[in-house]
């Protein structure tokens, strides 16, 4: 056999590994973190703490591949769609909704073309979005934790106090973070919400600058979410 040939089977071999490997820690992360919850139990406990860590290593090498995005494309061509346009632009723009990939959520943004549609395939994200140096994208998964609340006990580090909202006339939560990724400072907004069906999470981020005039954007984004029928 070529050693071309070999070697490019081999790369698939090794991504596919990789990505079953992947998929299984998730899987028992997801048991173990509904078990602990329900149950009280030590044992499932230290189990979903465990897992959770590659998860969250995983997560912070995405964000981390996200911010160098976004410290190398500051100086150069638009990263963004089409229609360039302008924060205020968005503010009043006609919104478009866009449905979830594996849950009948929806949640809406105003100029569409003008976000850049990102893949987020090796990543935490069912949909992800950018505008110039802004990123919005949405977690959703079909087991539910309880609450909002219990969402944000469950991330504690580096927030500032969480404030109860109405999206879709139910209650969420939002809060604030901080952090700074190679070098790159970004602040964050999380919006989220939970229930005995579903958990969902908005999280949108850019540089601290330009987080307060972009911030009505990602309010706005976030109050278009539709939760499944």
């Amino acid at each position: 056999m070529d050693n071309s040939i070999a070697y490019q089977i081999g790369e698939v071999l090794g991504a596919v590994l990789v990505v079953a490997i992947v998929v299984g820690v998730l899987v028992l992360f997801i048991i173990a973190l509904v078990k602990s919850i329900k149950t009280g139990r030590k044992g499932w406990i230290i189990t979903a703490s465990i897992s959770g860590i590659p998860i969250a290593a995983f997560l912070v090498l995405f964000l981390l591949s996200m911010a160098l995005n976004i410290s190398r494309g500051g100086a150069s061509a638009p990263i963004f769609g089409a229609s360039s346009g302008s924060v205020s632009d968005l503010l009043t723009a006609s919104m478009t909704p866009v449905p979830g990939s594996n849950i009948g959520y929806q949640i809406s943004y105003p100029m569409i073309d003008s976000w850049k549609k990102l893949d987020p395939s090796n990543g935490a994200f069912d949909q992800l979005y950018n505008f110039h140096d802004a990123y919005l994208g949405v977690i959703a998964e079909g087991i539910g934790v309880g609450t909002p609340q219990r969402i944000c006990e469950l991330s504690q580090k580096n927030l500032t106090s969480a404030q109860p909202m109405q999206i879709d006339s139910h209650p969420w939560l939002t809060y604030d973070a901080t952090a700074t990724v190679s070098g790159v400072d970004l602040k964050y907004r999380f919006y989220v919400f939970a229930d005995a069906n579903y958990t969902f999470q908005i999280i949108s981020w850019t540089g601290p600058g330009a987080f307060d005039k972009v911030n009505p954007v990602f309010d706005r984004v976030a109050q278009s979410f539709k939760l499944p029928k």
